[in-house]
This record gives C-alpha cells, structure tokens and sequence, in this order.
C-alpha cells in the first residue's frame, strides 16, 4: 500500500499537519517511535500523578492558534495556569514583573493537546514505529522501520528532532538533510520531586542560573488530581545538561535538588519520591529563521516542519504544522 502522505512524528507539529490533511479528506498515517502523543508536550503517570516533565506551559499570541486554545479552553483541554513566573536574576528571587500574558496548562497534563489533536480528526497514528532509513523508488517514499517492515508515501512531512531528520534523509535527501544538519539543539535534564503536601509561594521560576534554568510548582496546575503530595518539576540549564547528561542519575538528582532549594528559597533536598528524565534534543541553540516550513520535492514532495523552523514553542510547532498541511494541499 502506498499512503497519500506519512508524517513522521507525532509532537504538535505532526498531528496539526495531519489535522489539516484529515480536515481535507485526506489519507494520512503518522508514525510515532514512542507511546505517546505531543513530543516533548508530555505528562507522565507517575504514582498515579500526572506530571509534566517535558513543556510546562504555552502561550497563545497569534490569531489562529488563540482561536484553537480558545476551543480548548472551552472542550475543559487547558486552562489559565498564570499570567506571569518568579525571575531568578543575578542571584535575586523576585515576584512575577506586572506581565499580563496568559500562560496555559492542561489540568490533565500537556500531554492532552497530542490526545485532542489526534481526536480531532480521527487520525492513524502507529505508535512505537521507530523509522530506522528513508529512502525512494519510482517517485514515491520508503520509510524502513526497525522491525523490518516498510512504509510507503506519495507525500512525506518530517517534524521529528532536525538531528534525527538529518540522519534519516541523508542519502535521499541530502539538501534537507544538510539543512537540517545545521539546526543545533542542546539536552535537557529534568528532575521531578514529590513532597507531603505544601504551600509554594510561586508557581514557576525563571531562571539565568547556570546550573538551572526553570522551577515548577506542578500541584499548583492540578491541585485536586495531586491529593495530599506537592510535585516541584526542575529543569537544568543547556549547559549542565550538555556538561552532565552522562553522570549518573543520583549526582544529577542531589545537585539539582540542592540548587533548586537555593534559587527558590524553598526546602527541596528531601523528596519522599524522584526522578529524572534526559531530553536529548529539548531546547533550539540555532533555529531555522524565515518561514515555519521548507518544501522540497525530490523526488516527490518532502515537507520539514516543527518548532525548529518557528521558534521552538507549543505555538510555533502547531503554526509549523498546519502550514506544513496547507502546503501539501496546495501541490
């Protein structure tokens, strides 16, 4: 069989591309190496917690991703969380600066907007299919899986990590695959914790440490669903995570817990449970600038899109998204 389109990949960017191309009574398959929907827009079941420990929250600035969080706000998907964090700056915690821009969170977990999207428009998406090769025959794609089985598409959107991508293109593709090559992306370490039950005066700290760059106060986006725990959510800045990802798990965890207790004035050192979760690909050190897609047509039509080409925010990957379905539409 040969798909209209494949995506590959099912973060925000794949599944609003998918939307789109559903949306138009289009046939289209997305593939998906791991169990879950959204990328890094992920919520695990953690002691019967949910927990964000990828992205935290979003924001909605443009008009038509406003109307979408609009529709999710409404369907009870998301909600305002907060409309401004704590800065940690130059060794100085302070309370949020007057900002007024909503932040949004989902009660049930960021994970749920991978969940409505999918739900949306019905669409197929084979999970733990992890594409090993790409390649073409006779103008159509061919996407090798490491299970031995093939794919084959007329259309294809790549929206997983640019390093991924590029090693998956190279020899089908090399001109996406060079530009993709040269999208830099630095890890992230993050490190959940849970607590007896507590009150935090923030609920999200900001920071330019160099050891952390972000504290969460994740209880405070679901209060009910935590029961009597407080769950704190910690991510280390890019160049720990670049500096540390290789040590081991409990050096990583007693660091930052030590580190997050300093910047946030608040005891953190000994959690009644922890974990830690490595990134690899989690935040742009170089974006691709000027339009949230690139289209290429070799042989057949290759659309790459995701937050790498719009910014590297919930946002940017959905925009990246659906013009990456708008654009196949139009061929």
């Amino acid at each position: 069989m040969i798909h209209d389109t494949i995506v590959l990949g099912a973060g925000i960017a794949g599944l609003a591309a998918a939307g789109v191309l559903r949306g138009a009574g289009r046939e289209v398959l997305v593939l998906e190496k791991s169990r879950g929907l959204g990328g890094r827009a992920a919520t695990r079941r953690w002691d019967s917690l949910p927990v964000d420990h990828g992205a935290q929250f979003f924001t909605a600035r443009s008009g038509d991703f406003k109307k979408q969080v609009d529709t999710w706000v409404a369907q009870d998907i998301c909600h305002e969380w907060c409309r401004g964090f704590h800065h940690y700056r130059s060794g100085q915690l302070s309370p949020p600066d007057g900002e007024d821009h909503p932040r949004y969170a989902c009660r049930g977990g960021m994970s749920s907007l991978g969940s409505a999207l999918a739900a949306e428009h019905a669409i197929d998406v084979e999970r733990e299919t992890k594409v090993v090769a790409i390649g073409w025959e006779s103008g159509a794609w061919i996407l090798s899986c490491d299970d031995g089985s093939k794919r084959h598409a007329h259309r294809l959107v790549v929206t997983c990590p640019p390093p991924q991508g590029s090693a998956l293109l190279a020899e089908a593709a090399p001109a996406a695959a060079d530009l993709l090559q040269g999208i830099a992306m630095d890890p992230c370490l993050a490190v959940v914790a849970q607590f007896p039950r507590r009150e935090i005066a923030w609920q999200g700290i900001q920071s330019d440490d160099a050891m952390l760059s972000w504290i969460s106060h994740d209880t405070s986006k679901r209060f009910d669903l935590h029961g009597d725990r407080t769950v704190v959510v910690i991510h280390a800045s890019p160049a720990f995570s670049r500096e540390r990802y290789a040590a081991a798990d409990q050096d990583i965890i007693e660091a930052m817990l030590d580190r997050a207790s300093v910047i946030s004035g608040t005891e953190l050192t000994k959690p009644g449970g922890v974990f830690l979760q490595r990134w690899r690909y989690a935040m742009l050190t170089h974006a691709q600038g000027g339009a949230p897609l690139v289209h290429f047509d070799v042989p057949a039509p290759l659309v790459l899109a995701g937050e790498s080409f719009a910014g590297g925010k919930i946002e940017g990957a959905w925009l990246s998204g659906r013009a990456a379905g708008e654009s196949l539409l139009r061929l």
